[in-house]
């Protein structure tokens, strides 16, 4: 009898290791590349009216964990449109240290700020640039709703001197393909615009 309980308890604690080693954690050590889709409401005071431009391009973002709860993460979104042969881009910079902390396994919390800079550019017969650097804050939550699947939502807020001031929800999904590689959808958003970025990201 004592010989059968002392199997299955090494049977227990065989298979519940197995399984922890095998569960999924949220990675905060990734690159990402994508393309972004942005959507932009245009003013047009003289005429009374209101346009959307809707440019494209890339983005890459990036994670690294500096301890078990500090790290640093960075985004950079470059979107380019051609609207009435004016040709226009729209950047936008984002470093940020974040702390992160989990409260209950399959989820984080974070909390981050840092340096922005975003950039405006028009080309036509000559080029008129409009930059400004300041800083912006986010707090949100990641989920593991399912072994494979992530979902994020964050409130950030950007002020960058001449440029923006606003604050912006935040939306995001990763599915994981390997340990190593995931698709992720990532949707930031207020009333005058948002950009919709998918991509690839790499786990390391």
């Amino acid at each position: 009898m004592q010989f059968k309980l002392s199997l299955c308890a090494a049977v227990f604690v065989t298979a519940t290791s197995v399984v922890a080693e095998s569960k999924p954690d949220i990675s905060w050590n990734y690159l990402s590349v994508g393309y972004a889709k942005a959507s932009i409401k245009w003013h047009q005071d003289e005429l009374g009216e209101t346009q959307r431009l809707k440019p494209d391009g890339w983005q890459l973002h990036g994670s690294f964990l500096l301890s078990e709860q500090l790290y640093v993460r960075g985004r950079y979104d470059r979107v380019t449109d051609t609207w009435f042969g004016v040709n226009l881009k729209a950047e936008q910079s984002w470093l940020s240290l974040g702390l992160r902390q989990q409260v209950m396994p399959g989820m984080d919390t974070f909390f981050e700020a840092g340096y922005a800079k975003h950039t405006t550019t028009s080309e036509l017969a000559f080029r008129d640039r409009n930059s400004g650097n300041g800083y912006q804050l986010g707090a949100g939550v990641r989920y593991l709703a399912a072994p494979a699947l992530e979902l994020g939502a964050a409130i950030r807020h950007v002020n960058v001197s001449g440029v923006d001031n606003t604050t912006l929800g935040e939306l995001s999904a990763r599915y994981r393909l390997s340990q190593q590689f995931d698709l992720y959808s990532n949707y930031l958003f207020e009333s005058d615009g948002s950009i919709l970025g998918v991509g690839v990201s790499f786990h390391f």
